[in-house]
């Protein structure tokens, strides 16, 4: 069951899918409700993230460098009360309308909207990735209609086999992973489909009158000349079921009058309307008209602005409060590492981010010598040449010591079965150690309902739930999502580059793996899909994330201190 279909259960998404926001009560909280992520469950009964801990553990010790973290999402305000100390300056960049530090920005002083155009422009929504992909392979596929054992095309308004597909693999990508994440390819195949019936219904038609000739055609008979012994193909079954169905859309047992409204073909009409209104409404996001650049070159990587807050940023502000907000200021709750910098890198917009957006972005973020990349949510569409842009990009990251993290998506499927992107094993050929996947926990230390799972694809949980965090213009607000309990994540890591520098992505990942609050034998109630259809199971924690349990800052900050030694 693909994503767009389990959207309908995943409440805990907005858009691209990192919060869903929550108006906060006016009264006054404790800080331990404001803040529960940086709480731990023996002091405060809570299962959070033990940076409280943490920091009693590091008194005494200094932080050795500001890390830099890189939000790879949906902007943010970087002129927030609570945020605006911790906000990344290019030291090569000067506000002058000039590319001073000669990277082919202008002006890239924060971080860079790759959603953006030379004009000042910005898009506040793009395309799913599977209508994108629809629109690059329809000419070639869409009109491909297979059996089980022919090809065919509707030519003239028959059915007529043709040859195959010349690049049967690309089809089969269409037709398997296109086809199920577009819903205008959907609507399309729909169209085609009451080609096929009015073709189908012709040949049922011939039939029924060679078997019983001069006798008045009904329900009856046509239920008689279904020969489940006799072979048929798959578009014959399809066919079969749908004419059986007219019976009773047109309330009568006169085959004649289905087959007359099947035949006079006021249906394919109406699909073929149906599918033009998708594609004026989806089949263009002015990504051509805003931005200009080919989104398939990924050498053409020159434009976008420097237009950090927009109507999305709210999301990405949030996941920035966790991560940096100024602790012990009596605004909002406490951020886990206050001495970090937040470079803001826009990708995100309500719809799929392109994958060359994110690509460049996290090469931005590592030539700037970010320590630390938050990536948008996982996606499971990733076209074959730019999987090999994001593959190449994280493969840079690691190389050069960045510690990566992104969130799973709330779809409640099982990541041994269903794969999504990025993962670790995505470059075909070794495992990516720096790159982390999370999910999110509550207070009590259960994970998320809806949020998808994996002994060995999903890493670790983190505190993600009612979460109190910084809002747009100066206020404060509580969420729910994916992206949050990546960013404790994130911060967590960031508090450990801040006193141990040295250590690598590859080394923050496996201390994080080995240092989590363990939940590895707790029975928890988990959303599952079986058979297409959301339920509910009981599972062990352990069997759900590699490490089995929260992270946990105090317990890695440890043993961080003794690999140091």
């Amino acid at each position: 069951m693909k994503k767009y279909f389990l959207l309908l259960m995943a409440s805990a998404c907005i858009s691209v899918a990192d919060a869903q926001l929550i108006k906060q009560n006016e009264e006054q909280k404790k800080q331990a409700d404001l803040d529960w992520y940086n709480c731990s469950f023996d002091k405060d009964g809570v299962y959070g993230a033990e940076v409280n801990k943490a920091y009693d553990f590091l008194k005494g010790k200094k932080i050795k460098k500001r890390p830099v973290v890189a939000l790879i999402g949906s902007g943010m305000d970087i002129e927030h009360e609570d945020l605006k100390q911790a906000i990344w300056v290019n030291p090569k960049e000067k506000a002058d309308g000039k590319d001073n530090d000669k990277n082919g920005l202008v002006d890239d002083i924060n971080g860079w909207n790759f959603l953006g155009g030379k004009d000042g422009q910005v898009m506040e929504a793009t395309m799913r990735e599977g209508d994108r992909e629809f629109l690059r392979l329809k000419d070639k596929y869409a009109d491909y209609i297979f059996d089980g054992k022919n090809y065919n095309k509707v030519i003239d308004g028959k059915l007529t086999k043709v040859a195959d597909p010349e690049n049967i693999e690309e089809y089969n990508y269409y037709r398997n992973q296109v086809l199920p994440e577009s819903p205008m390819a959907g609507t399309y195949s729909g169209w085609q489909l009451t080609d096929v019936l009015k073709a189908y219904a012709d040949k049922f038609d011939q039939m029924m009158k060679e078997r019983f000739p001069g006798k008045e055609l009904t329900e009856t008979e046509f239920g008689i000349c279904y020969d489940p012994k006799a072979p048929r193909d798959s578009l014959s079954e399809v066919a079969f079921m749908m004419c059986a169905m007219g019976f009773g859309v047109y309330k009568t047992d006169k085959w004649e009058t289905v087959y007359a409204g099947i035949r006079d073909g006021a249906q394919i009409e109406l699909s073929k309307m149906e599918y033009e209104k998708k594609v004026e409404r989806f089949g263009a996001d002015g990504r051509k008209e805003i931005i200009g650049d080919n989104y398939l070159d990924i050498n053409d990587n020159k434009y976008g602005n420097n237009v950090l807050l927009t109507v999305d940023a709210a999301i990405g502000t949030m996941e920035a409060g966790i991560i940096v907000a100024k602790r012990e200021n009596g605004l909002g709750g406490n951020g886990i590492m206050d001495q970090a910098e937040i470079m803001t890198l826009r990708v995100a917009a309500n719809g799929d981010p392109y994958l060359k957006d994110i690509a460049l972005a996290i090469r931005y973020a590592v030539d700037h010598q970010a320590d630390i990349i938050m990536l948008p949510v996982q996606n499971t569409l990733y076209p074959e040449d730019q999987k090999k842009w994001i593959s190449e990009a994280l493969e840079y990251a690691e190389s050069k010591g960045v510690f990566c993290v992104t969130p799973a998506w709330e779809g409640a499927q099982d990541l041994a079965v269903e794969t999504y992107y990025p993962n670790r094993w995505m470059t075909g050929k070794k495992e990516l150690t720096n790159l982390m996947v999370v999910c999110s926990s509550d207070k009590n230390g259960n994970p998320s309902m809806n949020s998808n799972y994996g002994a060995k694809e999903v890493d670790l949980y983190a505190p993600g739930m009612e979460i109190y965090s910084t809002y747009t213009g100066d206020t404060y607000q509580s969420g729910t999502g994916l992206g949050l309990a990546a960013a404790t994540t994130v911060g967590v890591a960031a508090l450990i580059k801040a006193y141990y520098p040295h250590l690598t992505g590859t080394q923050i990942r496996n201390i994080l793996l080995e240092t989590v609050t363990s939940r590895k034998d707790a029975e928890v109630e988990k959303g599952i899909v079986v058979d297409g259809k959301p339920t509910q199971d009981l599972f062990l924690f352990g069997d759900l994330c590699l490490s089995g349990g929260i992270i946990n800052a105090y317990q890695a900050v440890v043993a961080a201190d003794k690999l140091a030694k």
